[in-house]
Parts: structure tokens; C-alpha cells; sequence
């Protein structure tokens, strides 16, 4: 049996918009600090159509993928890597960025790295995204990014990868 590397803790997290033809971004930014214990790839059962015979024989069942998503919280997100992301204008001079809407519709590139040399990492080449963002006493401001993956013309939805050394 070969050893064991575990892909938790200290991931890094780089996104960028999708690029032609459903391509990984070429340019991915750091989305910046991570919240501890807060990011997670998780999938949902898809759908089943069932075929039942006279008498309630089950005879057939065909199912399809549920949705993949990847969520995370940045603490105290940067405004640059905001202005990539929102429909916004960065002031730099100003240190102010005038937001215009959360609505995301570029699909984006989204690269999970984790810490571990071995561990398993991932990359999708296109999801949709969606921003929530928040301020609290306890946490400061925050942002709150959630990508649903999305099939590639080609079928792909993600792949997965070992960390290698650099």
C-alpha cells in the first residue's frame, strides 16, 4: 500500500476568466486569504428518471451528474482582485473600487492547490461563479465565492492533479 498524502489545509485558490473555447484561463490571480476551514468541493446526486413495469417492477434507471460546486471565504478581499471579478471600476489612486453589480456572467477558470506535496489538487476550466459579500464584527468584511462547475464542450468538467515541487 502506498503512503497516504492528505489534501487539506492551506489550499491556495487561483481563478481567471475561462479563456476560447472553454480553455483554462491563461492568467489565473490569487483569489487572496482564505478563511480557515472554509473552502470545500462538494457534488450533489443528479437526477434519475425510473421505469417501472405493471406491478411496480423497477426496470430500468438512467441518471445524470449533479452539480459540483467549490466554495471558499476571503477575508478582507483586495480590491484588484475584486475589479477582476466584478463588474466595477478600480481607483487606484483613490484606493477606491466602485462596484456596479455582483452578477457575474463570464464563466471562470478555478485552480485548488493544496499545501502537501503528493495531495490532490484540482482544476476546473469553466464555472460559473456567484459573490456574496458581508462584514461583521467578529469577521471583518468578507467575500463569499461559490463556482458551480460547468461541462466543456468536450465533456470535461474537472481534473484532478498531485502537487509536484516546483
Amino acid at each position: 500500500m502506498s503512503e497516504i498524502i492528505m489534501s487539506w489545509s492551506e489550499a491556495d485558490i487561483k481563478i481567471g476568466k475561462t479563456g476560447a473555447a472553454d480553455a483554462i484561463a491563461v492568467t489565473l490571480t490569487d483569489v487572496g486569504v482564505i478563511k480557515d476551514k472554509t473552502t470545500n468541493m462538494a457534488s450533489t446526486d443528479g437526477a434519475q428518471l425510473k421505469a417501472t413495469a405493471t406491478g411496480g417492477k423497477l426496470v430500468a434507471v438512467q441518471g445524470s451528474d449533479g452539480e459540483i460546486t467549490i466554495k471558499t471565504r476571503i477575508i478582507e478581499p483586495d480590491f484588484e482582485m475584486l475589479s477582476t471579478l466584478l463588474d466595477s471600476t478600480l481607483n487606484v489612486a483613490k484606493d477606491e473600487l466602485i462596484v456596479k453589480s455582483h452578477v457575474i456572467n463570464d464563466p471562470y477558470s478555478v485552480v485548488v492547490t493544496p499545501k502537501n506535496l503528493g495531495a490532490t489538487g484540482v482544476k476546473v476550466r469553466k464555472a460559473s461563479v456567484s459573490y456574496v459579500t458581508g462584514r461583521s464584527e467578529e469577521e471583518g468584511e468578507f467575500a463569499d465565492l461559490t463556482f458551480i462547475v460547468l461541462t466543456c464542450a468536450d465533456g470535461e468538467l474537472y481534473t484532478k492533479f498531485k502537487k509536484k515541487a516546483a
